[in-house]
C-alpha cells in the first residue's frame, strides 16, 4: 500500500515516539525487526513510499500501527503480528541455511527435530 503524505507523516511521528519510549537505537530496532539498521534510519527518516515488509516489521516491534485509522482488537494485533515475525524470521533463517539438495532438507529436519527434543517438544 502506499501511503498519503498525511499518512506518512502521522507513522513517522508515532514511529519515533515509541522508538524513544522504548529507548531502541536504530541497531537495536533493525535486530528486532530483522532489517539492517542503514534501512531502519531511512524509513524513519520517512524515506519510503510504500508500507514494504520492512516498514510492517518495524511498526510491528514497535507496537505501532500502520494507520491510526486501523481498527484492530488491542490485544490481539501484537500477538499475532510477533508470531508471523518470528515465524518470517526463523523461515529465514532455514532458508540461508539449506542448501536445497533433498539430503541438505534431510540434514536440517534432523537438527531440527534435536532442538525441539531439548527443548521438551
Amino acid at each position: 500500500m502506499k501511503p498519503t503524505q498525511i499518512e506518512r507523516t502521522d507513522l513517522l511521528r508515532r514511529m519515533q515516539a515509541a522508538r524513544e519510549r522504548l529507548g531502541l537505537s536504530y541497531a537495536a530496532l533493525g535486530e528486532r525487526a530483522d532489517v539492517d539498521p542503514s534501512q531502519v534510519s531511512r524509513i524513519c527518516r520517512g524515506q519510503f513510499t510504500t508500507f514494504s515488509d520492512s516498514v510492517v516489521r518495524i511498526c510491528t516491534v514497535l507496537g505501532v500501527q500502520l494507520r491510526s485509522t486501523d481498527a484492530a482488537p488491542p490485544a490481539a494485533v501484537p500477538t499475532t503480528t510477533r508470531k508471523a515475525a518470528a515465524w518470517a524470521k526463523l523461515e529465514r533463517s532455514v532458508r540461508r541455511a539449506w542448501d536445497e539438495t533433498p539430503a541438505g532438507a534431510d540434514r536440517l529436519a534432523k537438527v531440527i527435530a534435536a532442538v525441539a527434543e531439548i527443548g521438551g517438544r
